[in-house]
């Protein structure tokens, strides 16, 4: 297998490293297309193949992945139509539905929402099958996407739900980690060692919520020993409505991906 990916600012190239990060694709099978010949270049590096031509990239690959701003899909559908003809499409482009992607190709389509943690191999992503994808096309992206983090194919109308949680996820949890570090700042300690110390909670909580099988009430109390430490900072979140905050974050991230889905 060879993969194509179009587009390699943040999303793209930070795809290509996870899946080399972890072992998930080697360079020699990978090509990467862009217009900036400075991204080109650092990726490279890595040893993999480079090109400005989509249609190259699409004659040259089996499979081709799209990680182009919503309103480049179009067009770059267009530019590589004949060679993409019978190939797999994964479009990673927020609110662009498999079948708007269908009109425009000849190829299968399986849509995805990945988010810029798979550069780590910690990213949280669906996926959604288009009409003419097979059970080997979704089960090809869900190994891929399950080497670089988790992935669970889902229901296409719940894209916009994913959007808002997991796909603009990973900064409501900076600005938490962010919090946490100007505490501990504010309560004596090194600006170094505060971030370290909120980043690698974040980390620790979110494992333990993965990997222990606990419901997140039960590892609430766990935490939480009556008349202690931890009961009085929730006391503080609780009061602040932080909760409720995080869940209209959610809904209007979510909101907004409606608004822009086509």
């Amino acid at each position: 297998m060879k993969i194509g990916i179009i587009g390699c600012g943040n999303l793209g190239s930070s795809l290509i490293r996870g899946f080399l990060k972890v072992g998930a694709l080697e360079a020699k099978e990978i090509m990467a297309s862009d217009v900036s010949e400075k991204r080109l270049g650092e990726l490279e590096k890595l040893g993999i193949e480079t090109t400005t031509n989509n249609k190259n990239l699409a004659r040259c690959c089996n499979v081709i992945l799209l990680a182009v701003k919503p309103d480049i899909v179009e067009p770059v559908l267009k530019e590589t139509e004949e060679t993409s003809r019978d190939k797999l499409v994964i479009s990673a482009a927020a609110g662009v539905s498999t079948g708007f992607i269908e009109a425009h190709t000849k190829a299968r389509v399986i849509r995805i929402m990945p988010n810029i943690c798979g550069l780590v191999g910690e990213m949280a992503s669906c996926f959604s099958r288009g009409t003419r994808a097979s059970r080997e096309d979704a089960e090809l992206v869900k190994g891929l996407l399950n080497k670089i983090g988790v992935g669970f194919e889902i229901d296409e109308k719940l894209m916009d739900a994913v959007t808002g949680l997991s796909g603009s996820g990973p900064t409501y949890f900076y600005l938490i980690i962010k919090a946490l570090r100007d505490a501990g700042v504010e309560l004596g300690l090194s600006s170094e060692v505060a971030l370290k110390l909120a980043a690698q909670t974040a980390k620790g909580a979110g494992e333990m919520v993965l990997s222990l099988g606990k419901g997140i009430d039960d590892l609430t109390r766990q935490v939480c020993t009556p008349k202690g430490t931890t009961v009085e900072g929730l006391k503080v979140l609780e009061n602040r409505k932080i909760s409720e905050a995080l869940v209209a974050a959610v809904k209007a991230a979510a909101k907004r991906a409606r608004e822009l889905s086509r």
